[in-house]
């Protein structure tokens, strides 16, 4: 089986949240985060899929945040924020670092 290299994608936090299997992994295994732009790492605590259908959006929201992430920063501590919000900000997964050079 070949493993699929998340953070070449375009929204790679998002993207993988998307397998059932891989949020239990990520949960599990308390994956870590790393901010491209500023350096900053995170643990993820949990991952909720917020579910969404084009008559329950209310102000502001979009149909693409669906999935909610708990996570702790080594600097802030916790957080949370939808996976798009963390692709926006530059959040890409640690444990694919090499797939990136």
């Amino acid at each position: 089986m070949t493993k699929i290299k998340w953070n070449k994608r375009e929204e790679p936090i998002s993207e993988r949240l998307r397998d059932s299997i891989e949020i239990l992994q990520i949960v599990e295994n308390k994956t870590m985060m790393v901010n491209k732009t500023t350096g900053d790492t995170a643990l993820v605590s949990d991952v909720f899929e917020v579910h969404q259908d084009k008559d329950s959006i209310t102000d502001g929201y979009t149909i693409d945040e669906d999935r909610w992430v708990e996570y702790i920063t080594t600097i802030d501590g916790p957080k949370e924020d939808f996976s798009v919000d963390l692709d926006d900000a530059g959040w890409i997964w640690y444990d694919e670092l090499e797939t990136i050079k």
